[in-house]
Order: structure tokens, then sequence, then C-alpha cells
């Protein structure tokens, strides 16, 4: 079955930008109002399981005191499947669904934000679809969700225990989604959006592999004692970029990337710019392959080593150890 994807675009102008393996990653133009539409998202023979991701990234262009920011998940008929309000001017945040029982929109959960909103700053909001009726949203590494549940599964003969996040009791299912729509107010304004069974990160960070690995696990399932959000994170934390040798620098082969659609649950490995940590020359088609559950890969992508990048680090490395013997 072939995916149609269309783009609607509300307000200002669009223009596209390849990640890997995302079902599509848009620039926008500090607008205030978007809507991504997607097709076929409960089919599972194209989709193979239910999760991804919706990523909105933005910033607060002057004082955010009256910003208001929400984000909502749709059907066709344009019935709430799961929507998030966060209140700058009130430092709270509450997400919505449609009631299984009244079939009306109402409250789900509320807090309070961890970090004001603050003017000059960016800020993303995350969509993880798990399942049908497991879904969380993250705001600037803020979990909002809380409490967990105890589940079961068998492998084998053997039946598994394992916590996870609360169930939504919303009347229409992840699997019911046709439309993804972000709305704000005040000064918050849309610079991207990107959504997929992928990983995404500012592209302020995107020269900086240290401060992209980190702001990717801080949203990740790792140990909370860690930095990562634990039973309420995205993804597990081995799907974050890899840097060379701790350095700035990314590892010209990424082993671990995302698992999508078309890689039947397993991670791509794929050949990167060292300095962008992008498919090197855009060619995902011909330098990423799938790679395996214990990390290993087809290929080495030496070839993409950068050799002036290495023996700067190095070099580096070498000055480092040096001034801090005793």
């Amino acid at each position: 079955m072939v995916l149609e994807i269309l783009v609607l675009l509300v307000v200002g102008c669009v223009v596209p930008v390849d990640s890997i393996h995302c079902e599509g990653d848009t620039d926008l133009s500090d607008v205030q109002e978007y809507t991504q539409d997607v097709n076929d998202i409960g089919d599972l023979d194209f989709w193979r399981t239910a999760q991804n991701n919706f990523q909105t990234f933005g910033k607060f262009d002057g004082n955010p005191h009256n910003a208001v920011i929400t984000a909502a998940y749709y059907t066709a008929n344009n019935d709430l499947i799961f929507g998030i309000t966060i209140d700058c001017k009130k430092g709270k945040w509450m997400s919505q669904i449609t009631h299984n029982v009244t079939e009306k929109v109402t409250k789900h959960l509320t807090g309070d934000l961890t970090t004001p909103c603050k003017e000059g700053d960016i800020f993303d909001i995350w969509l993880k679809i798990h399942q049908p009726r497991m879904m969380s949203w993250i705001f600037n590494g803020q979990p909002l969700q809380y409490d967990t549940r105890t589940t079961y599964f068998r492998h084998g003969k053997t039946k598994i225990e394992r916590t996870r996040p609360l169930k939504i009791w919303t009347k229409y299912g992840s699997d019911k989604g046709d439309h993804f729509t972000v709305k704000a107010s005040g000064a918050a304004k849309f610079t991207r959006l990107s959504w997929g069974q992928c990983i995404t990160w500012p592209r302020s960070l995107q020269e900086n592999c240290q401060q992209a690995r980190t702001w990717v696990e801080s949203r990740s399932k790792m140990a909370v004692p860690e930095g990562g959000l634990g039973h309420f994170g995205s993804d597990w934390n081995t799907f974050a970029p890899q840097c060379f040798l701790g350095s700035r620098y990314y590892l010209w082969l990424q082993n671990f990337l995302h698992p999508d659609r078309n890689s039947k649950g397993f991670p791509w490995c794929c050949c990167v710019d060292m300095t962008t940590g992008e498919v090197a020359n855009g060619d995902l088609e011909n330098l990423c392959s799938l790679g395996s559950i214990n990390g290993a890969c087809s290929r080495s992508c030496m070839e993409y080593a950068d050799k002036d990048v290495i023996e700067k680090v190095m070099k580096e490395n070498d000055e480092m150890e040096h001034g801090l013997l005793l």
C-alpha cells in the first residue's frame, strides 16, 4: 500500500528537510499554526508497529508571558484522540482526551511546568505513540504524565512483568489518527516539525554531537538518575547519536539508528558526515543498511572517516592529557 503524505500549511511557508528515515521533516518559518496530515496510520501491514513520533520545535520570540501552546492528534472527523496545552502564564500543562463514555473532550492529566517559558529560549513538544491507547507527551524534556501500571506478556512459557505508563482512556486510539495539529499564541512560534519512526533533535545542536546526544538521552527511557525519563521516556537511549572519542564530532558509522517501518525491527547502520551527523551526501539509499540488535553492521564506512577531523580531535586529546598529567 502506498502512503500518501499531505502537508497542510495554515500560516507561513515551509521548506522540506531530509532526516534519517523520518516520514517527514519540515522547517517552518515562525508559524503559529500547522497541521501534518497522515494516511494509513492504523495499517500495521504498512507500519509494522503502532509506534510513531511527532516532534515539534519552536522558540519564544519575545516575552512569552501570555503564550499558550497546544498540540493535538485528531481523527479524520476531527475528533480529539490526545491533546496537550502549555500555559506559560500559569506555568501549567493539561492533557485532554475524548472521553470513551461521554464522548466529550475532557481533562486527562494536569500539572506544573518544571521550567518556566523564557524569552529567547527554544522549546520542543514530543508526542510518542507506543500503542493505540498508550501515548506520551514530553515538553522541553519534562514528561507530561505520572503514575504507572504493571502489565504482563509471555515469552514462550515465561510470564514477564513490566512497568508501563498509564493507559489513555480516550474513545479514539492512535490507530484512528488522521492529522496532527499545533497552535500557538503570543511569542511562541514553531520552527520545525518531524514525524515517523525516527528521532530528531534541534538544529541548533546539529554540529555538536555531545549536545545532541545529551538532548536525546534526556528524553529517552534511560534511568532517571542517569538523566533520562525512565518509564516516561520516548525511546531507548541506545538510539542516541554516537560521538567520536567524546568530541563534538559524530562517529562516521552510526550503527544503532532508530528502526523504521522498513527495517523489520532492526536498527539502521548509516555512514554519516562527522560534522553534521547527516547521512553522507544525503544518500540514504546506498549509505544505510540494516543493522543488528548487537550493533553489528555490514560495512565500516571508513571512507567517510574525516582525516582532518580525526587528527584534530586526537591532537586536542593529546594536549589535554599532557596538560593534566601530575
